[in-house]
This record gives C-alpha cells, structure tokens and sequence, in this order.
C-alpha cells in the first residue's frame, strides 16, 4: 500500500466530493459529480480503492456497500502540493508564485494585507 501520495486532478476533483460530502458511497460521490464530470460508477469506484490505497480515503463497511470518509483534510493536501510545486519546479522558493499572483492581479488587496502582516510576523521572529 502506498501512503501519503500525491492526488491527480481527477483524485482532486473526487476528494472535493468527498470533502463537501463528510462520507457517503461511491453511488452517492458519482452523483455529485455526475452533473459536472459525467464520471461513470465504475471510475469513481475504482479511483476512491485508489485513494483509500493512498491514504487518503477510509472505508468501512456498511451493509452491503463501502462508506467512504476523508482521512487527508483539504489543508493537508494543498499545503503538500504547494511544498511540491515549490521543491520540484521553483527550487524551493516561493516568491516567483506571489510574485506570478500579483502580475496576473490575483492577489486581492485583502490577501496582499494578510500576507503583508504574515511577513511581517515571520521577520519579527528572525525567519524562524
């Protein structure tokens, strides 16, 4: 069993699902994202095995049918793929990323105060 890797886009997609559900079965997490995905039953089946293979899902046996439930939150999994993204393509820097979201004005003036005070905290503290 693999543990702790990394989730596609697809995966992503389905423990958004999952997260927004609490837990529910794969019949109940096709559904959520039929409408948007058109992902047969059998593909949501097989990608939460995946998942709960990975780590990241948990199943336990109700009935007749797997329940599915989380077992990585959403902040778990976003502060993983930014440490990623910032090892494997910005040699650990994370300054060309702020710098990329104030260029494309994704920063909004909120953010930029929020970020503003965490820098200010984390100099304070002598970059600890």
């Amino acid at each position: 069993m693999v543990r702790g890797g990394k989730l596609s886009p697809s995966e992503f997609t389905l423990m958004e699902a999952l997260w927004g559900m609490g837990r529910g079965t794969a019949t109940a997490a096709q559904q959520a994202l039929e409408a948007g995905r058109g992902w047969a039953y059998s593909t949501v089946k097989t990608m939460l095995d995946r998942l709960v293979a990975k780590g990241h899902v948990k199943a336990r046996r109700v009935g007749n049918v797997n329940e599915y439930s989380p077992k990585t939150q959403r902040p778990t999994v976003v502060q993983r793929a930014i440490d990623d993204v910032a090892k494997r393509l910005l040699g650990g820097s994370v300054a060309p990323v702020i710098e990329r979201l104030i260029e494309q004005r994704k920063l909004t003036l909120e953010e930029a105060k929020e970020l503003r005070k965490l820098l200010d905290d984390y100099t304070e503290k002598g970059g600890e």
